[in-house]
């Protein structure tokens, strides 16, 4: 940011900060008022409490004086964005939950905050809301499509972060840490041509810089996530006629919060507690 606009930058920062604490306090409310009840629903309001305090502590850790010392670029920018996404995966976890009354579709839920509460005329009566179909078939629902976006979002831009300038010219060898051929060929060429080094095309001989099996072990993984978020982590019946969700979805998805969570924060204290390694 250039230094004759630090009101401008000060400005954005605390307009993106206020609009992303605002729409996770929104999120926290939807959540509470459609997917708990005051008489059940308990699993759904202990995800919704513990992730609320979890993100409390992560946006104070953030901001904390010794944090700060260590961390002059944290603050509570990231916190509200994690706290953000916190709120997603935690609506991702409970719309697999298999009691629909906890449940809502999203759909349903939609239309019963946009449609009028009252019936036509001057009556007073409350119009009945239907109970949300049990899933079947295997087209993407409207879960389906806002969970692949947030995927293809989260894709591309861990596409676009890591696609420096330095690691592409790393990938292509044009870069001046390129591999240099250690040996000659077998028409007994040089390894100068003109003067200059020859680079090698591919120089894979006795190792790569990578682990083949943790390569494609996430390969292997990512794979697994997009197949299960296009089917919605849905499990067919016997006889392949509806699709139901199951618990073991409902807190896989809400440990990848807490571990998302843990992550973060994590990445906040480590150079406190590993003060012998470089962060910068």
């Amino acid at each position: 940011m250039e230094e004759g606009n630090p009101r401008l930058w000060y400005a954005a920062l605390l307009s993106f900060t206020s609009a992303f604490y605002i729409l996770s306090i929104v999120c926290v409310g939807l959540l509470y008022t459609y997917y708990t009840k005051p008489d059940g629903c308990t699993e759904n309001k202990f995800f919704i409490s513990i992730n609320l305090i979890l993100c409390v502590v992560a946006s104070i850790i953030s901001i904390h004086p010794k944090i700060q010392e260590h961390q002059p670029r944290s603050g509570l920018l990231q916190s509200s964005l994690i706290t953000l996404y916190t709120m997603y995966l935690t609506w991702s976890a409970m719309s697999n939950e298999p009691d629909r009354s906890c449940n809502p579709n999203l759909m349903s839920f939609i239309t019963r905050i946009t449609a009028p509460t009252l019936a036509p005329g001057n009556s007073t009566a409350v119009v009945p809301t239907p109970t949300p179909p049990s899933k079947s078939g295997s087209l993407l629902d409207s879960d389906n499509f806002i969970g692949l976006f947030v995927f293809v979002l989260c894709l591309l831009y861990s596409s676009i972060r890591t696609s420096t300038n330095s690691q592409v010219d790393k990938l292509t060898l044009s870069g001046s840490d390129s591999v240099i051929l250690g040996d000659t060929t077998t028409n007994g060429a040089s390894d100068e041509e003109d003067g200059q080094p020859r680079r090698a095309v591919d120089n894979e001989k006795e190792g790569v810089q990578y682990s083949y099996s943790l390569f494609h072990l996430m390969l292997c993984l990512a794979s697994l996530y997009i197949m299960m978020t296009l089917t919605s982590w849905y499990s067919p019946d016997a006889k392949f006629q509806s699709m139901t969700s199951k618990w073991p979805a409902v807190w896989v998805k809400i440990s990848s919060s807490w571990v998302c969570l843990l992550l973060y924060v994590w990445t906040l204290v480590a150079p406190l507690v590993l003060t012998s390694r470089d962060f910068s």
